[in-house]
């Protein structure tokens, strides 16, 4: 078995989302402060709902900066971590079959259907089930070329599973 460091695949839309969800969350905490000073009124209700805003806001911060611009691939020489919204699914080489695109996939959900299959991408396990990949996905602005750019990285990945078989 070949040995490789650990590599992190992600499409580049990821951390520019990080980063408008961590803006908007920012924003969000502004407007709690300018609720805690009272407005027109001084009401003990708008504090309390200000300072649960607040919180919130700085949670939905810490999320989209610790965890969402994490999302992606991670490989090592054991398997993969797919971190997505807000799991992560460990997967060891051997159970992994192949890297697709969803429109790819014969056996989709409902909803996995209704979720542009044409841009999210998946990972099949040799059991046969399939992992969304949330933090590989294309993007709908300049389609083509984020799905090319996104097609790059699961060919690498296929690389790399071959390199561990």
């Amino acid at each position: 078995m070949q040995v490789t460091e650990h590599r992190v695949y992600r499409s580049g839309s990821t951390r520019w989302l990080a980063a408008t969800f961590a803006i908007a969350f920012i924003l969000v905490f502004i407007t709690g402060l300018n609720g805690i000073g009272g407005g027109k009124t001084d009401s003990a209700a708008l504090k309390s709902i200000s300072v649960v805003v607040m919180a919130l806001a700085v949670l939905g911060l810490a999320w989209s900066v610790f965890y969402f611009a994490q999302m992606g691939v991670t490989t090592s020489n054991e398997g993969i971590v797919i971190r997505n919204w807000f799991r992560r699914k460990s997967i060891l080489w051997p159970e992994v079959q192949e890297f697709k695109f969803g429109n790819n996939i014969n056996n989709l959900s409902v909803r996995e259907g209704l979720a542009s299959p044409h841009l999210q991408t998946y990972v099949i396990t040799t059991d046969g089930h399939h992992y969304l990949m949330c933090g590989l996905t294309a993007t709908r602005v300049n389609r083509s070329e984020s799905r090319r750019r996104v097609q790059e990285l699961l060919v690498q990945l296929e690389e790399e599973r071959r390199c561990h078989h």
